[in-house]
């Protein structure tokens, strides 16, 4: 079935305050099946090609799969299609509070907040939402019998279906986003990754192995988290040594009816971005141009410091 299909059973799909499995868990978003395996369809599609953070999961659980089907339903009038599940899958993944908090906290504790030049990582999933792509190795809710896949009967990498889906759907997804640092949730989730860099279809560059799963349920998180930090923090240093963590000016896009002083200060910073390139042998100019760089720097940050830091990057401090 074509995404088209789904997406014209979803705005066939009655509006609730909430879903069960009867209602979603049927023929109209059945994605693929394999004897006692089950993928549906969910409204997980969109790609953040701008994010510096990749949080892998091994599956959507009916959990984050009811969460997007609601809000998809009940905006699906409101915006652009795209623009709503993007709004989706930032309400639904890693969705509970549970699993949320403790998926904060660890990011928080190896530091990754710092690097990306937020508060909190709490802010990837409201305010800085445009850092983060969030992905699954099975990129749709998987169930055994109805009930949510764990990752390990059957084995990820035993199945014919999870195999199609991983080629068809993660590969492509992850080589779209190359310098996004990768962080697999879980042991079955680094598993696979090993397995794609073995096969040379993806690289490793960017992936913290063994990062452990969020759920209240992993009864070793808590160790394998303690174990791997230092290591972990470790990798982010290097990955921000090599800029993965910052943004480039295309990243930006202010809009007018927000701030008009901002903008002025952007249509600046472009005029004499122009000057420099037209006049690199006027000593006098550069140097002139290049302490109103600076100057513009201190201006704007108040406004956003991650456009402050891309200037002072620009310069080579």
């Amino acid at each position: 079935m074509s995404v088209k299909n789904y997406q014209e059973s979803l705005r066939q799909l009655s509006l609730k305050e909430s879903y069960s499995k009867v209602d979603l868990l049927t023929e109209d978003f059945l994605y693929a099946k394999d004897g006692k395996v089950e993928v549906y369809w969910a409204p997980f599609d969109f790609f953040n090609k701008k994010a510096k953070v990749i949080i892998l999961g091994i599956t959507p659980g009916f959990t984050q799969m009811e969460l997007a089907y609601s809000y998809v339903r009940h905006h699906l009038n409101e915006a652009d299609y795209d623009q709503v599940i993007s709004d989706a899958k930032n309400q639904a993944s890693f969705g509970g509070n549970v699993m949320r908090k403790n998926l904060i906290d660890m990011l928080d504790g190896i530091g990754l907040q710092e690097l990306l030049n937020i508060q909190s990582c709490e802010q990837l999933f409201n305010k800085h939402h445009d850092l983060l792509h969030t992905t699954s190795v099975l990129r749709y809710p998987v169930f055994i019998e109805g009930e949510n896949y764990g990752g390990s009967n059957p084995k990820i990498l035993s199945n014919d279906v999870f195999l199609k889906m991983i080629d068809e759907l993660l590969v492509p997804e992850l080589n779209s986003l190359k310098n996004a640092v990768i962080i697999p949730t879980g042991k079955a989730v680094s598993n696979v990754l090993r397995a794609l860099v073995n096969q040379g279809k993806i690289h490793n560059e960017t992936i913290l192995f063994n990062f452990p799963h969020p759920s209240g349920a992993n009864g070793h998180r808590k160790e394998q988290y303690e174990t791997n930090k230092d290591l972990f923090k470790e990798q982010l240093v290097k990955l921000a040594k090599l800029d993965v963590f910052t943004p480039s000016p295309s990243d930006f896009h202010p809009k007018e009816q927000e701030n008009g002083d901002m903008v002025e200060l952007i249509k600046q910073l472009k005029i004499i971005g122009e000057e420099l390139k037209r006049s690199n042998d006027l000593k006098e100019r550069d140097s002139f141009n290049e302490k109103r760089l600076h100057q513009i720097a201190d201006e704007i940050e108040p406004y956003d410091h991650r456009i402050a830091l891309v200037i002072d990057h620009l310069l080579g401090k």
